[in-house]
């Protein structure tokens, strides 16, 4: 029995190491999601503390934040977490800037006295219209009483709203209990196409220089001879910066997770990761692009004041969405990537926006051909999924060589999408003249299949006699 000995010790240190690794790097992160998702959906959202903890940080129960522990202070608006007492982590809800992460109490203060004083913004609501005679109103119905249903004895859907735009206007909109079209919900990765508008809108005023330009990056300015340096907006805007990053949700320790729930700041830690491949040659979608054009923007910005205001003077107030909100990083940097809300019908704004190839309300807010070269493929995108911080098609519905899987309905071919954590969509169709919004809190993406959503409201609604044809690429656009 004495071989049992060596067996029983190696258990042990096996059994110390897993407690070690929970404790110094999961419970953190546990700690920092939970704070975080949960001051959100009370403060930002406006969901009751149950469901923002039972839905929207432990739906599908996760076996790691189902150990953390929350307290939500809601006179002073904060909402702490912790793991057994281990590493306590806060995040702060400001006005106009929604939540932020904080190490501890002293940095919630730190951060509630830099809070900025900002103008409301007046609301633009979105005109309602009937359907169209020639669109069929009780398969409309079907397709949005499935969309909301749950077809399982247990929720994985949990579909929260629907709106749906045709020629401009809302001719049907579906809104789970609780959410009414004033509600914000969290976008996730959808808002890396708002801030693909918030660049466009920033070169349409002059405010920046050529996208094929080198990004302005102190960190890569500074050491001569840099590689990363070459980097321009449009590699970034393409997902083809060359740079290393893991985009996996499922690991807790992957450059995503990390840089969102246990970072001081974003952008830096993206700016910091080095270079893996050469800068506009191999296309890897991942987030960290998204928050280094923050950076970006923060450089070309100048003042704190002016990088600030740049979302709602550029963005929200053009288009009267004044539910909107992104929210910073714990060092002031808007994270890019992932932490925009607004209401069902702001999103659905951005959407018609390009639509109308950059034009709202007879203003040209984009520059011509903005629209067109977001939505173009990216050359160094095999299966051609993506443009500009904009997906073309959905993910996994084309083979290796770009060709459309035989099991997936087809969808028109001028669509595109924004897309986020959790099935957020946008769903932009000129030839259709219609938007579509979708959210909801469906980790598993089976539980409800936005490709055959699109493709039935598709085929209810006809096709347009005229489509207008939209430049592929901006250069050729502004030369005539």
């Amino acid at each position: 029995m004495q071989w049992l000995k060596p067996i029983f010790i190696g258990l042990i240190l096996i059994g110390f190491s897993v407690i070690a690794i929970f404790f110094i790097w999961l419970a953190p992160i546990g700690a920092a999601y939970s704070a975080k998702i949960m001051c959100s959906a009370i403060f930002v959202n406006g969901l009751p503390s149950t469901e923002a903890r039972d839905v929207d940080v432990l739906a599908d129960n996760n076996p790691l934040l189902s150990l953390i522990t929350t307290n939500v202070d809601l006179r002073n608006q904060t909402v702490s977490a912790h793991a057994f007492g281990f590493r306590k982590r806060f995040a702060l809800y400001r006005p106009s800037m929604g939540c932020t992460l904080a190490e501890d109490q002293e940095h919630v203060a730190q951060l509630r006295s830099s809070t900025p004083v900002v103008t409301p913004i007046a609301p633009k609501p979105l005109l309602s219209a009937s359907l169209p005679t020639n669109v069929d109103r009780r398969a409309l119905n079907k397709i949005l009483f499935d969309a909301m249903d749950e077809p399982g004895p247990h929720p994985e859907r949990r579909t929260r709203a629907v709106v749906i735009l045709h020629d401009g206007k809302v001719v049907a909109e579906r809104y789970a209990d609780g959410i009414t079209p004033q509600t914000p919900l969290a976008g996730w990765s959808m808002t890396k196409s708002a801030f693909n508008v918030i660049l466009g809108r920033m070169q349409f005023e002059g405010m920046m220089p050529d996208i094929h330009s080198p990004v302005l990056i102190n960190e890569w300015q500074a050491e001569p001879g840099d590689p990363r340096a070459t980097i321009n907006y449009d590699d970034l805007l393409r997902m083809r910066s060359g740079l290393e990053f893991d985009e996996s949700y499922a690991n807790p320790l992957s450059d995503v997770v990390q840089m969102l729930f246990n970072q001081p700041a974003a952008a830096g830690y993206a700016v910091s990761k080095p270079l893996e491949n050469t800068p506009g040659s191999y296309f890897s979608y991942n987030s960290g692009a998204s928050n280094i054009l923050s950076a970006a923007i923060r450089n070309l910005s100048g003042s704190r004041a002016t990088y600030l205001s740049r979302p709602r003077e550029l963005l929200f107030r053009p288009l009267g969405m004044s539910s909107a909100v992104i929210e910073t990083d714990p060092e002031g940097y808007f994270v890019a990537s992932s932490f925009m809300h607004a209401s069902a019908r702001d999103w659905a704004k951005i959407g018609q926006l390009f639509l109308q190839d950059g034009v709202w309300e007879g203003e040209r807010l984009l520059p011509e051909g903005w629209v067109g070269y977001s939505t173009s493929p990216a050359a160094e995108d095999p299966q051609g999924l993506y443009g500009a911080h904009w997906w073309l098609d959905l993910p996994g519905s084309r083979n290796e060589d770009g060709s459309l899987r035989d099991d997936v309905p087809e969808l028109p071919a001028d669509a595109f999408f924004s897309l986020g954590h959790d099935g957020q969509s946008l769903t932009v169709i000129p030839s259709r003249d219609l938007v579509v919004v979708r959210f909801g809190v469906t980790r598993k993406r089976s539980a409800f299949d936005l490709r055959q959503f699109i493709a039935d409201l598709s085929t209810i609604f006809p096709e347009k006699s005229e489509k207008t044809q939209v430049p592929s690429d901006i250069t050729e656009a502004q030369n005539g």
